[in-house]
């Protein structure tokens, strides 16, 4: 009774994964074409420029053009391409502020956590007709501990504001990646 039991637990199981495998759920990004497009067909090419940058944070506009480059470099429904004028697509994204403020304190004088929230506007247009066909605005807020140092204090601010754009450029790419 017991094998017969086990025998039937495994079948079960077989059943469960063979249907599991077969219901067409897969992770989005990493098909070939994007989701729609005719078997065989050509990832469409995205090109993304420099940022412009409203804020008053210097070296901003590289920074999340950079870090939206590689994230959206890693997914397999889109190729990049370094030239406006050779892709299907272009993503602009506009920094239009930074803010920087204390979350947690040593004492009332000194902080030791700051957090630099940053908006971004994104749009995503066909280059062929200029037609805007996505657009959303982005919040990204990181915290970083401070330091004493001027010079340490500003890495640590750097290497905070790096991660909130790395943070931002995959929730785009998920966004994108539903209108594609």
């Amino acid at each position: 009774m017991l094998r017969l039991c086990n025998l039937l637990l495994l079948a079960l199981a077989c059943l469960f994964f063979l249907a599991s495998a077969g219901c067409g759920y897969h992770v989005v990004g990493h098909g070939g074409a994007p989701a729609g497009a005719p078997a065989g067909a050509e990832r469409p090419t995205l090109a993304i420029p420099l940022f412009t940058n409203h804020s008053t944070e210097i070296g901003l506009e590289s920074l999340f053009a950079n870090s939206f480059i590689e994230t959206f470099g890693h997914s397999q429904a889109l190729r990049v391409t370094p030239r406006p004028e050779n892709a299907d697509l272009v993503l602009e994204g506009n920094i239009t502020s930074v803010a920087l403020s204390s979350t947690a304190y040593f004492n009332i004088n000194r902080s030791v956590v700051r957090r630099a929230t940053i908006r971004v506007e994104v749009q995503l247009k066909r280059r062929s007709t200029g037609k805007v066909i996505w657009k959303d605005q982005g919040l990204v807020q990181e915290d970083y501990v401070i330091d004493q140092t001027y010079q340490e204090g500003e890495a640590l601010k750097d290497m905070g504001v790096r991660r909130g754009a790395v943070t931002l450029a995959q929730k785009m790419l998920d966004k994108v990646l539903l209108v594609i």
